[in-house]
C-alpha cells in the first residue's frame, strides 16, 4: 500500500501500535463519540462508530472488529432512543437489526481487505519459490537487526551460503530438481533458525542468514553448527549438494554499514568454495585483513540456543 497516500499513512499509523495502544484509542473513541451523543443527542454522532469499526477490524482482527461493531450498533441505537419520540418495540428491533448489520458489514468487509493486504505484504517481501525474504528485503530488515543489535551491545554473524555443484543439478536432471533443492534447502534453513534470525535468498542458489551469537568467542563453533546442520539438510535431499559458507563476525564496536558487511560475508564464501567447497571461513568485521582459513564441514554439533 502506498505510504504516501493518506490510508496508507494510516495504515502505517495503526501498524506501529501495538494492541494495548489500539486497544487504548478503540476505547477511549468509543467513550467519547458516545458522550457526545448523550451530551448532544439532537446531532446525531452515530457515524462517527465506523471509522472506530474500521481501526478496530484493520489493527485487532475479525473477532474484535465484530465485537466493536455490536456495541457500537447498540450505543447507536441508545443513542437514537433519547433523541426521537417513544417507537414501539418492533421498530426498536428494526433498528438494532439494521445498525449490527450495517457495522458488521463494515468490520467483515474492513477484515477483508486486511487479509488481502497481508497476503500481498508477504508476497511483496518473499522469494516465490522458497519462501524466505527476497533480497530486498533481507538487506533493509538486516540493517535495522544491525543498528539495534549495536545499542543492545549484541554480536552477530552475518552468513552467506552458495550451493556447491548447483548448476550441475540443473544441467543433469532439470531445472524441477534444481527448484525441488532450493525449496527443501529453504525449508530446512527455516527450520532451524530461532524467530528473531533472518533468512533471505539474495542469488540464484545463494542465501543468506543473520543470526545472534551468544559471543564472540563461541562465533567460530556457532558458524560450523550451523553449517554442519544445513549440510545435513541438504544430504537429506534426493539430489544430494553440499555448501560452501563464508561468515562474517559483528562485533558491536564496528561501523555497520550493510553494503560493506555483505560484501565481507560474500568474500568470505568465496574463499570457502575456492578452498574445495563445502566448506566456511569466517571472517571478523572491522579487521584489516578480513582473510581466515577455511574449515572443512564439521560434524554436526549441538549448540545452545538451536533444537
Amino acid at each position: 500500500m502506498n505510504s504516501h497516500l493518506p490510508v496508507g499513512r494510516l495504515a502505517g499509523y495503526l501498524e506501529a501500535l501495538s494492541r494495548e495502544k489500539t486497544w487504548l484509542a478503540i476505547v477511549t473513541s468509543t467513550g467519547a463519540v458516545a458522550a457526545l451523543d448523550h451530551l448532544v443527542p439532537d446531532v446525531g454522532f452515530a457515524p462517527l462508530y465506523m471509522p472506530i469499526i474500521c481501526g478496530a477490524a484493520w489493527g485487532l482482527g475479525a473477532r474484535e472488529g465484530h465485537f466493536v461493531a455490536v456495541l457500537t450498533a447498540f450505543l447507536a441505537v441508545m443513542a437514537g432512543l433519547r433523541a426521537s419520540s417513544p417507537v414501539t418495540p418492533e421498530i426498536l428491533v428494526m433498528r438494532v437489526i439494521v445498525r449490527i448489520s450495517t457495522f458488521i458489514f463494515l468490520a467483515s468487509a474492513i477484515t477483508s481487505f486486511r487479509r488481502s493486504y497481508d497476503r500481498e505484504q508477504f508476497h511483496a517481501h518473499r522469494d516465490r519459490m522458497t519462501g524466505t525474504l527476497n533480497k530486498q528485503v533481507f538487506e533493509r530488515r538486516c540493517a535495522t537487526a544491525i543498528k539495534d543489535a549495536a545499542h543492545t551491545n549484541h554480536t552477530l554473524l552475518l552468513a552467506i551460503l552458495d550451493l556447491d555443484d548447483f548448476k550441475a543439478v540443473n544441467s543433469t536432471e532439470g531445472h524441477l530438481a534444481g527448484d525441488e533443492v532450493l525449496t527443501t534447502f529453504a525449508k530446512g534453513a527455516s527450520s532451524i533458525m530461532r524467530r528473531e534470525d533472518l533468512i533471505g535468498r539474495i542469488g540464484g542458489d545463494e542465501f543468506s542468514l543473520l543470526m545472534r551469537v551468544p559471543s564472540i568467542a563461541e562465533a567460530q563453533g556457532f558458524a560450523a553448527d550451523i553449517h554442519a546442520r544445513l549440510t545435513a539438510v541438504l544430504a537429506g535431499s534426493r539430489h544430494p549438494v553440499t555448501c560452501s559458507m563464508g561468515a562474517l563476525l559483528i562485533p558491536p564496536h564496528v561501523p555497520r554499514d550493510i553494503a560493506e558487511l555483505m560484501q565481507g560475508a560474500d568474500q568470505a564464501m568465496y574463499r570457502a568454495k575456492h578452498s574445495g567447497k563445502n566448506a566456511i571461513v569466517v571472517s571478523r568485521a572491522g579487521e584489516p585483513d578480513m582473510q581466515a582459513s577455511p574449515t572443512p564441514a564439521p560434524a554436526l554439533l549441538h549448540r545452545k540456543g538451536f533444537a
